[in-house]
């Protein structure tokens, strides 16, 4: 018996922007009036409390791609908070990169060379869009936490960095690193919370001032948990990790004995 596929207005939890509106005694329309079942979920979640290994908690709205970022607790990486995201992307760039040493001999024209160093870079970009006004403060929350993870913890007077797992489908599933630039791009044709700052709704939430749309472009730097190698067992682009099923381990092994603690990888 074939499946049904899933339906992204009530399966991922995504609402429907252009439900009716509750309406004021002089027939317009009151924004501030929660209505409920027809806001973006997903949008709707907060930071959440999670392990650093465990699948995504039931009562996170799903998505037709799975998409969030998990902040390592340098303090215990066996915890961490997850940072889920709508996956409105536009783009994703997964970039190798293989270093060699060069050398000349004498007597021969050509260059010899000797392997140096292997580097992997991830860039992609997505959108945010806010289809109610409760859903601006936890998605910019969400938002506000992400930039931050460019700078850096403070602990005893120094500065430590704050590591991140990124998942992007099953593609890029769990993979550690840190981000090494996050832009925000506002275009013209977005949108604007134009509710003024003195104004109360009736739902008690004061506005702010902010796009209710906005581009986010990343550049993220893996610090792969397993030791990069040529080998058919190295998960470069195969989910190995974060609840995933023995179904999907797609390597050609049934162990992949070059895999690392991740404990160790994330020690201080």
């Amino acid at each position: 018996m074939a499946s049904r596929r899933p339906d992204i207005t009530t399966d991922m939890g995504r609402g429907n922007p252009g439900s009716p509106k509750r309406f004021t005694s002089q027939e317009e329309i009151d924004y501030s009036i929660e209505n409920r079942g027809y806001q973006d979920a997903r949008n709707l979640a907060p930071i959440t409390d999670v392990t650093t290994d465990g699948p995504i908690p039931a009562d996170i709205p799903r998505d037709m791609i799975k998409f969030n970022i998990k902040v390592i607790d340098p303090e215990n990486p066996l915890n961490a908070e997850m940072l889920v995201f709508r996956a409105y992307l536009d783009d994703i760039s997964d970039s190798y990169k293989a270093g060699y040493n060069s050398y000349k001999y004498n007597g021969r024209a050509e260059n010899f060379y000797t392997y140096n160093e292997f580097d992997r870079s991830i860039s992609f970009k997505f959108r945010i869009q806010a289809q109610s006004r409760q859903e601006m403060k936890p998605l910019y929350q969400k938002l506000n936490y992400l930039v931050a993870q460019t700078a850096p913890q403070y602990k005893n007077g120094r500065m430590r960095a704050k590591y991140n797992r990124l998942t992007i489908g099953d593609w890029i599933n769990e993979v550690p690193g840190f981000f090494e630039s996050i832009n925000l791009n506002w275009k013209g044709a977005y949108s604007w919370e134009i509710d003024s700052e003195e104004q109360l709704g009736s739902d008690g939430i004061r506005m702010n001032q902010l796009p209710q749309n906005l581009d986010v472009d990343c550049s993220f730097k893996p610090i792969h948990d397993f030791a990069p190698e040529n080998s058919k067992d190295s998960p470069f682009i195969l989910p190995h990790r974060g609840g995933i099923d023995t179904a999907q381990n797609w390597l050609i092994s049934d162990s992949t004995s070059n895999l690392l603690s991740s404990l160790g990888t994330f020690g201080s």
